[in-house]
């Protein structure tokens, strides 16, 4: 029987940078958990974002906030890993200087950048709902930082052509959005979050569904036997999952969770 469930949000539930989630989903999770099923909001945002999206039912689900970076259960945090700041700051060198690149770094109170770009700021704390803030000296938050964001103004896939070589060994890096790469402790993925969580709840992968579209979802896209990812995700995510649903357009995801809410229904009669 499922007893978990961890969906991605952006390009999986809602289009990239929303926070307008069909409030369905709502009394679905609600409905899912008063059978037993436990609920994970897993995404690359950092949790204030996710919060944007799920605060009406914060009190009951799991967030996995910063690619697993952060943990934190009916509004109670459960497990956080830094970035090394010396390695962190080295990185940064590099990566700021890269043309067209952005830097946000993630921390438990919030996103902050030294970006100037009223767009970019806007986009950080006006459309994805981030609190924090802008700063004129990042290194002030680097002890502190949990993911690094690139964002580039010409994709993330050029960004990552340039650091993944010389930088695989060190961080966890994946692409998370058409323009945004995102920077991890090795430690912090999608997939140890997820297994964290099962060993919580002593939940078995045949016990677990997941949804994911990117390349950040992969690792616990494997931690699942039911694993979805929407048309149109990247062959490479495609190929991790075992099913496709419907774009985040059909609603596919809460069309996923229907069907599951009356497979419990059946399964407890």
């Amino acid at each position: 029987m499922v007893r978990l469930i961890i969906s991605d949000i952006d390009g999986t539930l809602v289009p990239e940078g929303c926070t307008a989630l069909n409030p369905e989903y709502f009394k679905v999770i609600r409905d899912l958990a008063d059978l037993g099923v436990s609920f994970a909001a897993a995404s690359g945002r950092q949790k204030s974002s996710v919060d944007a999206v799920f605060h009406e039912i914060c009190g009951m689900i799991y967030y996995v906030s910063d690619n697993g970076g952060f943990i934190q259960k009916n509004g109670i945090p459960l497990r956080k890993i830094y970035m090394d700041r010396e390695k962190l700051e080295q990185f940064l060198e590099e990566g700021r200087n890269l043309p067209g690149c952005r830097v946000l770094l993630s921390t438990l109170d919030g996103y902050y950048t030294d970006d100037q770009d009223e767009a970019f700021q806007k986009l950080v704390f006006g459309q994805y709902k981030g609190t924090g803030g802008v700063t004129d000296d990042l290194s002030r938050y680097t002890d502190q930082c949990i993911k690094v964001s690139l964002y580039g103004d010409n994709g993330s896939q050029g960004l990552r052509e340039q650091l993944y070589d010389r930088w695989k060994d060190v961080f966890s890096i994946n692409i998370s959005g058409e323009k945004w790469l995102d920077i991890n402790s090795p430690e912090a993925t999608k997939g140890g979050a997820v297994r964290y969580i099962q060993n919580e709840l002593r939940v078995t992968p045949a016990e677990t569904v997941v949804f994911g579209d990117n390349f950040n979802d992969i690792s616990m896209l494997k931690c699942a036997d039911r694993s979805y990812a929407p048309a149109g995700s990247a062959p490479e995510v495609r190929a991790a999952a075992r099913y496709e649903v419907d774009s985040y357009k059909e609603d596919g995801v809460l069309q996923v969770l229907k069907q599951l809410l009356e497979e419990v229904r059946h399964e407890k009669e």
